[in-house]
């Protein structure tokens, strides 16, 4: 029996504040490009820097629960979803590569020049941050099978997750330990090559969040008493999972010789453990504010909150443009380090809210929408039945 679609907004405050940490994360990295490698501040920074990749797991993590939430025990349609989803989000894609390119003049100058920058770029997803884009579209054309897979094995599910997490954990460690050290340019077959040079816009490497996502929509009131009753653990796992991330960090830079770079990627086994943890704290407080939204001396915050959920794929796309003038200021600032560092936050809260105030602008717009992933058209005013009735 299909079950009546419901909104959790749960998921609002995580999308909402998941930004905010995606933004903090490319916001950090500008104001790291002034410390020296090898320096206290530089490894501090550094280590609290890699702690901070969680986000790119959680995205994909209630990317992959909301879908289930809404199709897993509803009637599906494979080709009306395709059409619905894969036109809300193949425009922004295009859309905004074409403004990534423009915007970088690194073309060569010609309409020529151009279309073939642009048919690379929407093949590889290398411009800006529209990875995220390219993965979601992946999914998209997927999650059928997921979809009729998880309905099907729905007594293997715990089974299924368990393969997924032990998977996911290998795939990580052959990313990040064993592919460093392969020339997969030269030896391996075509296709694992091109797979490994290009392995963060591959669906597969997010495979473990998607099911994730989906198992846990599948039994949602079972994980959720659970979660909201083990909050101290959680806490905890969360306080130890920091400590552990940082750890990683110091022990592949000076024991393994890794480059921070590659110490800082978010494709390693730990992160697996650690961004579920993340996730499920944030997931927890989500819960906490949903059954608090409503209440008088909460609904500012909660109108915030539905406000940065509903621009955040547009603040996620706008966000190379104000990160571009953090990186033509902050290195060159001669201010002294206290006041350089100190505004951070601000400088973080400038390319959040900037972009929300465009998204939000853009999402106003009837048809422009579709490029921040909305769907608004012209409003058509239907007559009212007493005037109707008057002009007869």
């Amino acid at each position: 029996m299909a079950q009546k679609k419901v909104h959790l907004y749960e998921i609002d405050l995580m999308r909402a504040f998941i930004m905010l940490g995606v933004l903090s994360v490319h916001t950090v990295t500008v104001y790291a490009s002034r410390l020296r490698d090898g320096t206290i501040a530089f490894l501090s920074v550094a280590a609290v820097h890699s702690s901070m990749h969680f986000t790119r797991e959680s995205f994909m993590f209630i990317t992959g629960l909301v879908l289930f939430v809404t199709y897993y025990r509803r009637p599906f349609h494979t080709l009306k979803f395709w059409w619905k989803r894969l036109t809300l989000i193949a425009v922004p894609y295009v859309v905004w590569n074409i403004a990534y390119i423009l915007y970088g003049r690194d073309y060569g100058g010609t309409f020529g020049s151009f279309l073939a920058k642009l048919g690379h770029s929407l093949e590889v997803g290398d411009q800006g941050y529209v990875y995220y884009v390219l993965v979601s579209i992946q999914l998209y054309i997927v999650f059928p099978i997921l979809l009729y897979g998880l309905r099907w094995l729905e007594r293997w599910h715990a089974h299924i997750l368990v393969g997924s997490f032990i998977f996911q954990l290998a795939l990580m460690g052959f990313y990040h330990y064993v592919l460093i050290h392969i020339d997969y340019q030269h030896q391996w077959p075509y296709l694992l090559a091109r797979i490994a040079d290009r392995y963060g816009t591959f669906v597969l490497t997010y495979q473990f969040w998607f099911v994730a996502g989906g198992v846990l929509a599948c039994h949602y009131d079972r994980v959720k008493a659970y979660v909201e009753s083990h909050v101290a653990l959680l806490r905890w796992l969360l306080v130890i999972g920091v400590l552990a991330m940082w750890a990683q960090y110091f022990f592949e830079r000076f024991v393994l010789g890794y480059s921070d770079s590659h110490a800082e990627l978010a494709e390693t086994p730990l992160m697996i453990p650690y961004a579920l943890v993340v996730t499920a704290n944030m997931w927890q407080l989500g819960m906490a504010w949903a059954k608090r939204r409503t209440r008088p001396g909460w609904q500012p915050f909660s109108r915030f909150v539905m406000l940065a959920s509903s621009t955040s794929f547009g603040i996620f796309l706008f966000q190379p443009f104000p990160l571009a003038l953090l990186w033509h200021v902050v290195p060159h600032l001669s201010t002294p380090s206290w006041v350089t560092y100190g505004s951070l936050p601000f400088a973080i809260l400038f390319v959040y809210f900037s972009g929300m105030l465009v998204a939000y602008l853009i999402g106003k717009v009837p048809y422009v929408a579709y490029c921040v992933g909305r769907k608004v058209q012209w409003r058509v005013n239907k007559p009212r039945p007493d005037a109707a009735s008057t002009s007869a």
